[in-house]
């Protein structure tokens, strides 16, 4: 039976209704492994302009710089111990892109077996009320290292539960074009490179060295609702039929093996 990527998609949707305006983000892991099983993590994460924007509109005279506030070198080291055991901070570094402001977070590892990760994750220290990574949830992707060979173990999830409507339930015209313009841009993806490169892999999603694990627009997913919902009606009676729906949606990348096996070169 496969597994699938559904349950990412609610914890990233999980993430914007809990933090807030700081879900105006981007954020993209990107773990490079060693032939050796050691490797590195790469967190980037942005404020995206809608939520640069609106920080400054609502803000109070003299209010500090909300990026210097959200990205602090003390917070990526705390994230050290949640990514894994042994997981070091490197360093951190100040960045923008397309008009985008935020952090990038080195971290670096000795066995890949020994760390976990969430999507979106990282987000934890941007807002007091944002979930906390547990290293035994059950939405952790986790990985196995024998001989070369790398085994990425997907959580399970629920294909019939995909339906999206609850995100917006009980929204007026005007707080849902709101919130729409608060989740413009909102992105969240995982990435898995191999140093030396891949001498195979049954990942779906494989762009020379690098596979795409988890990548999703979440303004772009919450524009097809109704896609959504029929794919997760679909899944009650036929989920590779829901699988096939679901990989034609615009603006999500999701792996949906249950085990995706990487052979480093």
């Amino acid at each position: 039976m496969k597994r699938n990527p559904f349950t990412y998609l609610k914890v990233a949707l999980g993430l914007l209704v809990a933090i807030a305006l700081p879900s105006c983000l981007q954020n993209e892991t990107m773990i490079t492994l060693n032939k050796d099983g050691s490797g590195t993590v790469v967190e980037e994460t942005y404020l995206t302009t809608a939520m640069l924007e609106m920080s400054a509109q609502y803000a109070e005279a003299g209010a500090p710089d909300p990026v210097a506030v959200m990205f602090t070198e003390e917070k990526a080291k705390e994230r050290a111990a949640k990514i894994g055991e042994g997981v070091e901070f490197v360093n951190m570094e100040m960045i923008e892109k397309d008009g985008m402001k935020g952090a990038r977070s080195h971290y670096k590892f000795a066995d890949i077996t020994k760390i976990t990760i969430i999507p979106g994750s990282a987000m934890e220290n941007l807002g007091d009320n944002a979930p906390k990574q547990n290293n035994e949830d059950k939405d952790t992707m986790k990985f196995d290292f024998v001989d070369g060979e790398l085994t990425v173990l997907i959580p399970p999830a629920d294909f019939k539960d995909m339906a999206m409507d609850d995100a917006q339930e009980g929204q007026n015209p005007q707080m849902e074009e709101m919130m729409k313009k608060m989740m413009a841009g909102m992105r969240l993806s995982i990435k898995l490179k191999a140093a030396e490169g891949i001498e195979k892999t049954n990942a779906s999603y494989v762009d020379g060295d690098t596979i795409t694990l988890f990548d999703v627009q979440v303004d772009k997913m919450l524009a097809q609702k109704d896609k959504l919902k029929a794919i997760s009606e679909t899944a009650k009676t036929d989920k590779d039929a829901a699988i096939a729906e679901f990989k034609k949606l615009d603006g999500m990348k999701a792996e949906t093996e249950e085990k995706v096996s990487v052979k480093l070169k």
